[in-house]
């Protein structure tokens, strides 16, 4: 930033000149802490990174960044439950409370201390409006989030409003030459995709929508700014973004997400969101912040998102081993799983597969196909394998906890002593009716006694049995908004946050929790995550591909051990299996995707009776220097953010010597050479005279490489290259 001003200057630019000369003032201080001071019709308060001006007399805020990026004119408001609006345009009165400017250790980002600040909005006959900022210690982002007065929260709200941003010049990124607005989905049901849109392909007419975050951001300079909420304890966050000619002209980033139109919308809900009131109404928190690479913003809001509700950790960090439902699915019988434990351990641990000297074993959906009998003696059985190298087996098993399958909504709910059907535990619309299916399975209140009873059930039936891997399906149904049985439960996400933490609490960190569909949003319920929905093993073709799900690495790498392990989903092998790899080049792509992804890979082949399953998995997993890559547990992330609604083709990650690069081609027809220069990876091997490379799988050398790199692949292929600097 250059701290030189002119004397002739129109007012309009007054308060941003004001704004400004605070920043630069920050700057020569050189401080790492936050302050604030009031100044007539201003109050400012800064850090060395961030300066925010709230403008006494309008109601609204501006933000500007040492790099020059700026939001301007930053509102918040309200729709109450009567039908009034609040915003704080509207109130003539805006004071910094008396007791701001402390440090808020609740509200600390790790070793980044937070100082609030209040912003309180008063009018005579009109509730009293409340605005929180948190700025943090030698940190480039804020927060902030709004707050009913008494009278108001006692009304209550479906729809509040944290930040309002409108005008053409309301959302600034300096040097930005073609802006991209990321849009994040609420949740991985459905083959939804992440998607980023162009600022100038946007259309005046329609509103582009993203749940929880989102980065703004120009992929050449990769500046950005990301906004997204780090609070997730009451709200379903909507962030609505609206452009013309070119140029973001308005933002909302709002507590309600309010589009009940059926159950193809983000959230499935089919009723309005619920409503929140109470002697404290509070807006969802939003992170804000400026960042010169995208990725490092949306890896920063994974922390802050860490730091509020941590992740839950498993010891022997990311799993591996098999499981039954690509392969078998209904189709699962115990002959089959102990035959594909079998396979495993003479086959594919001797060649390195397995990980700190377990593979877990799965049974997925239609393990009652197993009687009684033949499920407590499966599960002796994988305990009581053993690999050659000492490797040990841990059976797991698959369980929905808030979504009902069936019709008969007069049976008798498990664990309750015959005392509730499972019409009493199924969730309510408003006028007392069932919600409609989704997926095919209706919503379970998790919040009914009976609901709880169940879980208890069967946590305690599994961890019985000797299970010690749950994996957890359908979690959306959880979140659905509705009339719960606790009237102290108000919305969707508060019965998805008590529903998770009831299994938490049951399973005691004693079974690694494996969430498959599931809001991304309240974390910390899980030890992994599945990045995107089914994957299978063809390399493209839409729905459940490797490219599919390379999608949601390119855009949600950053949620791996922010939010949970990254799951890739299965890699399935052979043409029996369900879209099984039809070859060992397109096998061995599915399986590095899944390396990638931070090292979590399951297989799902027929392992126990196809031979050409058997065939492509002695081929495709037989190489230890991949899996010594994956064992390192890290994540990938894109060289690029412009592909829409497709996958990167490139993917890096350091190494222990230099940098890691993954190259994917999806076209299973042609092939293709990707060039990408080494600037765009890192700038240090950019300036070398020579870089070398390597390919990981064999180890072997090949050419040196100076300002680009270019790898040929086959059709469906992938390569996974280690580039040193000279």
């Amino acid at each position: 930033m250059k701290c030189i001003f002119q004397r002739s200057l129109t007012s309009a630019t007054v308060s941003l000149i004001a704004l400004t000369a605070l920043a630069c003032s920050t700057i020569s201080q050189a401080a790492d802490q936050a302050s604030s001071t009031t100044r007539g019709k201003e109050i400012s308060l800064r850090n060395e990174f961030v300066s925010v001006l709230y403008h006494r007399q309008s109601g609204t805020m501006d933000i500007v960044w040492q790099d020059g990026h700026k939001l301007l004119g930053l509102a918040s408001s309200a729709v109450l439950e009567d039908g009034r609006s609040l915003t704080t345009t509207a109130y003539p009165q805006h004071d910094l409370d008396k007791s701001s400017d402390n440090v808020s250790a609740e509200a600390s980002i790790g070793t980044a201390s937070a100082h609030e600040y209040t912003i309180r909005s008063a009018a005579p006959g009109m509730p009293a409006f409340l605005q929180h900022i948190w700025l943090y210690d030698g940190k480039p982002w804020i927060a902030v989030e709004a707050e009913l007065g008494s009278d108001a929260s006692a009304i209550g709200t479906r729809h509040f409003d944290a930040v309002v941003l409108k005008g053409a010049s309301a959302v600034q990124i300096d040097g930005s030459r073609s802006l991209r607005v990321l849009h994040v989905p609420f949740d991985n049901d459905m083959w939804f995709r992440y998607n980023n849109f162009a600022v100038a392909d946007m259309k005046a007419a329609q509103v582009y929508t993203s749940d929880e975050v989102t980065a703004i951001y120009d992929n050449v300079t990769r500046q950005s700014l990301i906004l997204g909420s780090i609070a997730h304890d009451t709200w379903k966050t909507a962030i609505e973004v609206h452009a013309a000619d070119g140029n973001l002209t308005g933002m909302d980033i709002y507590g309600g997400i309010s589009s009940p139109t059926g159950v193809r919308t983000d959230t499935h809900d089919t009723v309005a969101h619920g409503l929140v009131r109470g002697a404290r109404v509070i807006s969802p928190r939003i992170f804000i912040g400026s960042f010169p690479d995208w990725r490092d913003g949306l890896e920063a809001y994974g922390t802050a998102n860490a730091a509020v509700h941590p992740p839950l950790k498993w010891a022997d960090g990311a799993p591996m081993g098999w499981n039954s439902w690509a392969a078998y699915a209904e189709k699962i019988d115990d002959h089959r799983y102990l035959g594909s434990a079998a396979f495993v351990r003479d086959v594919l641990i001797p060649q390195g597969f397995g990980r700190n000297k377990v593979v877990y074993i799965n049974l997925d959906a239609f393990w009652s196909k197993l009687d009684a009998v033949q499920l407590v003696d499966a599960v002796a059985d994988i305990k009581a394998l053993r690999g050659a190298d000492g490797t040990y087996f841990e059976p797991g098993i698959y369980w929905t906890p808030f979504a009902y399958w069936s019709d008969d909504l007069d049976a008798y709910v498990e664990g309750t002593g015959m005392k509730y059907r499972y019409h009493d535990i199924l969730l309510k619309a408003p006028d007392g009716s069932l919600l409609p299916k989704v997926d095919g399975g209706r919503a379970i209140d998790s919040s009914h006694p009976g609901a709880k009873a169940r879980t208890t059930y069967f946590l305690q039936e599994f961890q019985r049995l000797g299970f010690q891997y749950l994996k957890l399906d359908f979690l959306t149904h959880g979140a659905l908004e509705g009339v719960h049985f606790d009237s102290a439960i108000q919305t969707g996400i508060e019965a998805y946050n008590a529903g998770m933490k009831q299994i938490v609490d049951e399973t005691g960190n004693r079974m690694f929790l494996s969430l498959s569909i599931a809001p991304l949003f309240p974390s910390g319920y899980g030890h992994a995550r599945r990045l995107s929905c089914d994957t299978k093993g063809h390399i493209s073709g839409g729905d459940q591909s490797t490219e599919y799900m390379l999608n949601s690495l390119t855009y949600g790498w950053w949620t791996d051990k922010n939010l949970y392990i990254t799951d890739p989903d299965h890699v399935v092998l052979g043409e029996k299996a369900d879209q099984g790899a039809r070859s060992v080049i397109e096998g061995k792509s599915r399986l590095l995707s899944a390396i990638i992804s931070g090292g979590m890979i399951l297989d799902s082949s027929r392992l126990a009776d196809d031979p050409q399953g058997r065939e492509l998995a002695s081929s495709v997993y037989d190489n230890r220097k991949w899996f010594d890559v994956a064992s390192e547990g890290k994540v990938f992330r894109p060289v690029e953010g412009d592909t829409g609604d497709k996958a990167a083709a490139v993917f890096i990650r350091p190494s222990t010597h230099g940098v890691y690069i993954a190259l994917f081609n999806y076209d299973e027809k042609s092939p293709q050479t990707i060039t990408v220069p080494l600037d765009r990876i890192d700038r240090t091997l950019a300036t070398a005279q020579s870089v070398s490379v390597t390919d990981v799988a064999s180890g072997n050398e090949l050419q040196p490489v100076h300002g680009n790199v270019s790898v040929e692949l086959s059709p469906s292929e992938s390569k996974l290259i280690e580039l040193r600097r000279n």
